[in-house]
């Protein structure tokens, strides 16, 4: 069982109620201007919201350097402060690689420090740091492995990038994948539940849309 883990925090999005586009609307004080800066680089390379995507929750970790890992939940508002459509709200969680490791290095498992709700209140505000106990994965359901599961184990074990096309955020993929990715593996594995896009080069990516990525030919694509 998980012990609990701390965290430093900051938001950053597009918000109905306030006029300045894109930027941090609030952050810790723990959270360093590097820490923020990479945070704004990897939500502006998420991608843009194709049409026919309605609402929807993901959520994607990379590490910033050798100090932390950011973990964050991309989170649909509608419409933004100018009524333009595919606004969006990123909640970023900071936690030093020995703590992402203690969670098992599952960007699932820091699901209950995510904030579901977005108010003007938070606007220019110091959030505080927290702490969470991560959700282990558990057991596997009983019946037959997805049978995506066992190449996307291997193909990222070999260090090869895996693309995913799903219509929606692919969390019970990416929670049977990781029951059996061996924990070195998901130490390094750059991963998104769902992107439009891939400029974080990500390791493993569910996308809605093929067409917007740029590959390769390397990857494992199912």
């Amino acid at each position: 069982m998980f012990g609990s883990i701390g965290y430093e925090q900051a938001v950053y999005g597009s918000f109905p109620f306030w006029s300045r586009g894109y930027a941090l609307l609030a952050a810790s004080a723990g959270c360093p201007p590097a820490w923020r800066d990479a945070m704004k680089r990897a939500c502006a390379r998420f991608g843009e919201r194709p049409a026919g995507v309605e609402s929807f929750r993901s959520v994607f970790a990379l590490p910033i350097d050798r100090s932390a890992w950011m973990v964050v939940r991309v989170d649909s508002l509608g419409r933004d402060d100018q009524g333009r459509p595919g606004a969006l709200a990123f909640h970023a969680l900071f936690v030093s690689p020995w703590s992402y490791r203690r969670a098992g290095a599952c960007p699932l498992a820091f699901a209950p420090a995510f904030r579901r709700d977005w108010t003007a209140a938070d606007q220019d505000a110091t959030l505080p740091p927290g702490r969470l106990k991560p959700v282990p994965l558990g057991r596997a359901p009983d019946g037959p492995d997805d049978e995506r599961v066992g190449p996307i184990v291997e193909s990222l074990s070999r260090s090869r990038r895996v693309v995913v096309q799903a219509a929606e955020p692919a969390d019970a993929l990416m929670r049977s994948v990781w029951r059996r990715l061996p924990g070195r593996v998901r130490r390094r594995t750059r991963a998104a539940s769902w992107a439009f896009g891939n400029a974080n080069e990500f390791d493993f990516i569910p996308v809605p849309r093929l067409a917007a990525l740029t590959l390769d030919g390397s990857e494992l694509i199912i």
